[in-house]
């Protein structure tokens, strides 16, 4: 009796022991997904600012003569952008040089960190060549809204404000809305 008393005991122990250390206990939490703060929001609107004003450059006055300019354009994804203002070119160093205003009307800008659309009037005044770039894109009052971001953390942004970005070779760095970002 003793020892079938000792068996059964033995038999409940391993038993428990077993099925504890057999229980898949899941301790790790799933890591949170990534947020676009709002540094990232504004880093990646004024991206979105710069990328569509080089795309309006490449598309409509980089190859053409120097001197005035006054035309309206049709934005990247839609609306339309007017522009007034100077460029030259300088023969003997190649560097370029812009006095511009582009007044953007619903201008639509798609990239794959953002999808914006801009409204209001914007100078970009500056210098640049192959190796060089000085540019300041600045405004007393830009709108822009949509989203910026991409695959899971895309973020809603809407701001009407004062912009100043500066773009050189190697960054870009500015403020939106009082706010400082620099990529």
């Amino acid at each position: 009796m003793k020892k079938t008393a000792a068996l059964l005991v033995l038999t409940f122990i391993l038993s428990f022991l077993f099925s504890y250390c057999s229980k898949n206990e899941d301790t790790t939490t799933e890591p949170a997904a990534p947020v676009c703060d709002q540094t990232c929001q504004d880093e990646h609107s004024a991206y979105g600012i710069v990328d569509v004003f080089w795309f309006i450059w490449n598309q409509n006055i980089a190859g053409q003569p120097a001197g005035g300019k006054d035309l309206t354009i049709n934005g990247p994804q839609g609306g339309s952008v007017h522009i007034t203002g100077s460029t030259e070119v300088s023969a003997s160093t190649g560097i370029n040089t812009m006095h511009l205003v582009l007044e953007f009307s619903n201008c639509k800008g798609i990239e794959e960190t953002y999808n914006l659309i801009f409204n209001g009037t914007l100078t970009a005044d500056g210098t640049f060549s192959i190796t060089h770039k000085a540019i300041t894109f600045s405004s007393g009052q830009f709108n822009y809204s949509g989203t910026v971001g991409k695959d899971n953390w895309v973020t809603q942004v809407d701001g009407s404000c004062p912009v100043t970005i500066n773009q050189t070779v190697s960054s870009v760095t500015g403020t939106i809305c009082s706010r400082t970002f620099s990529y």
